[in-house]
């Protein structure tokens, strides 16, 4: 049988013309035949495998395929709940990769490994939007699946059938959904992308940030046209512009952007910083609001609380640490950055990466408006209140998927949740019981060693 796997593959690709998958009745043989033929992949070169990508080139090549695919997918869609289910497969995603990345154990095909993490979430997802369009509209999509579905059946057989999970084989299941005229979908960049937040519902990009004073060098810059490699969607409207913060809260942000405080100083600015955390939690829910997203009234108080304790247990209050004499952001060994820890790799394109790394108020604004969307439309959303009859599970669930991404929602109740987990979580609710008995200036406690200098 495995010597007539290369000749069936032959016959296979010989069944399908370009454009078949998208201007006929999908049969996923056949779309995958037609995209090994359009790729001028060889069938019979097929079964001799190139050496797979590494974890860093895997993470970046799924994450680029999946978010062309997600957004062009979202983009089709009205209806704003059928988005949020492509952003979850989004975000899930990403959160797939940077957890290969944060593991040491070692992987023989990330690339593979990454496909099948994610197929299962997103091929359901296309299916309820083919569902949802007429019949010429959907036909793309139920390709991309019903391709997608025989790739993920083909890898039950390794290398004797030959198709693998390759950077091509990404770039020819994509394009059964993207325009002609798109660009590689597979190129990767930290860029902003002002769609990506529309699609979404978060609204105009947040205000540009004020690099701070105190870093001897600017970070590495960005493309300076994020807008050239957008995809056309349906739907789309101008953006409401940014809400800034008012004049008192942007020179509060800007004085505490260019302040590592000394022992001495440590009271004032843990007083001015939580006053610029408790205005941000008010901006960002007047911006959210303005956005379609607002977050019912009964919770405000829990989210400002949110917000202080996260901010706690994140950074320690801190944008900015010395080390061997030079200020730098804080920086987690996996990469998230600055006063409310955020991952770059995760939210690239809905924020300024640079803006993150070196401005606290444009961090501490991204944080706060991720925390909102974790806390309205994932554990208000869930329910996650009424499980255990305790409105203070809102905050915890809202933590375990800020720290962990939308998968952990509901680890806080599983009784056999991993130690390094648990201990996390227990220390988030630590702090926020101390934010909401009115101690949130203990804070001060965990700072050290503070040799820094206005």
């Amino acid at each position: 049988m495995k010597r007539l796997v290369p000749l069936l593959l032959v016959l296979l690709v010989g069944l399908v013309t370009p454009g078949q998958a998208r201007d006929a009745e999908p049969n996923p043989w056949e779309v995958l035949g037609g995209m090994l033929r359009k790729g001028k992949q060889s069938p019979l070169d097929a079964v001799r495998p190139a050496a797979p990508v590494s974890k860093v080139e895997a993470s970046e090549l799924w994450d680029a395929f999946l978010t062309n695919v997600v957004k062009r997918s979202a983009g089709e869609s009205g209806d704003a709940s059928r988005r949020q289910e492509f952003l979850l497969v989004l975000l899930n995603g990403r959160y797939d990769g940077l957890s290969m990345l944060a593991s040491e154990a070692a992987v023989p095909d990330p690339l593979r490994e990454l496909f099948l993490l994610s197929w299962d979430r997103l091929a359901p997802a296309l299916r309820n939007l083919a569902g949802d369009l007429d019949a010429k509209a959907a036909k793309p999509f139920r390709a991309l699946a019903e391709a997608g579905d025989a790739l993920k059946k083909a890898q039950r057989y390794g290398d004797s059938v030959g198709i693998h999970i390759t950077p091509e084989t990404l770039r020819q299941l994509a394009r059964l959904v993207l325009p002609a005229k798109a660009g590689d979908p597979l190129a990767y960049d930290l860029a902003l992308d002002p769609e990506l937040r529309r699609i979404f519902g978060f609204g105009a990009p947040l205000p540009p940030a004020e690099p701070s004073l105190l870093l001897s060098a600017r970070l590495p810059s960005l493309p300076s046209d994020p807008l050239s490699w957008l995809v056309p969607t349906a739907f789309a409207a101008p953006l409401a512009a940014p809400l800034p913060f008012d004049p008192e809260t942007a020179a509060l942000a800007r004085r505490l952007n260019n302040w590592l405080p000394t022992p001495g100083e440590l009271p004032d600015y843990l007083i001015e910083m939580r006053t610029l955390l408790l205005r941000t939690a008010e901006t960002t829910l007047k911006q959210r609001e303005s956005a379609g997203r607002a977050l019912a009234e009964p919770f405000h108080v829990l989210y400002r609380h949110l917000v202080l304790a996260t901010a706690w247990q994140e950074s320690c209050w801190r944008q900015f640490v010395r080390r061997k004499g030079k200020v730098q952001p804080i920086q987690s060994g996996v990469g998230a950055v600055g006063l409310m820890q955020v991952y770059p790799v995760v939210w690239r394109g809905f924020y300024d990466v640079t803006g993150l790394q070196t401005d606290v108020g444009y961090n501490g604004r991204a944080g706060a408006e991720i925390l909102h969307h974790y806390l309205r439309d994932y554990a208000i959303g869930k329910r996650e209140h009424t499980a255990v009859g305790d409105a203070d599970n809102l905050a915890r669930g809202t933590y375990a998927v800020y720290n962990g991404g939308p998968g952990h929602l509901t680890r806080i109740s599983k009784p056999k949740l991993r130690a390094d987990l648990r201990e996390i979580d227990d220390s988030f609710f630590e702090k926020y019981q101390a934010v909401k008995a009115g101690n949130e200036l203990d804070v001060g406690k965990c700072f050290t060693g503070a040799d820094q200098s206005h």
